[in-house]
């Protein structure tokens, strides 16, 4: 069976944001494709905390300008839960936006397409203060509940 170039593009994002996280000193445990729940876990080997992280990507070919999501994306996730959106680049280092999930839940815009589909999305602009902010990860795994 053929994978899509999304879906291809999908993957590549999950394994480079695990492959940053390994540099960081992280335990990163990537989850069967289409978890629900999330696509990585990441683990603080010094506390023994964890996060559960959610990665969306724009391939190379697409824009950069927004990420597409859903309707559950606008529900409220625990403390413990991140997004990271990926923007693959071909030639230079891939962009990396480290959200957390309240944040997400607050500004996912909603927009009905003329064919009457609706469309759950987040713009770059609102999340643009996020880019390479992987002390996000830091903070929550150290964080007491």
């Amino acid at each position: 069976m053929d994978m899509s170039n999304r879906q291809l593009s999908g993957m590549s994002g999950v394994y480079y944001v695990a492959a940053e996280l390994s540099k960081l000193g992280y335990i990163a445990l990537v989850t069967t494709r289409n978890t629900k729940a999330a696509d990585i876990i990441a683990m603080n080997d010094k506390t023994g905390v964890s996060v559960a992280i959610e990665v969306k990507t724009c391939g190379i070919s697409t824009s950069d300008s927004f990420w597409l999501l859903s309707a559950r994306d606008r529900q409220k996730k625990p403390h413990n839960f991140i997004y990271v959106f990926v923007k693959l680049n071909r030639d230079k280092a891939h962009d990396f936006y480290i959200v957390p999930a309240q944040f997400v839940a607050k500004n996912v815009e909603k927009q009905k397409a003329k064919t009457g589909s609706i469309w759950y999305y987040i713009s770059k602009d609102r999340i643009a203060s996020f880019k390479q902010k992987w002390d996000l990860i830091q903070y929550v795994t150290t964080r007491k509940s």
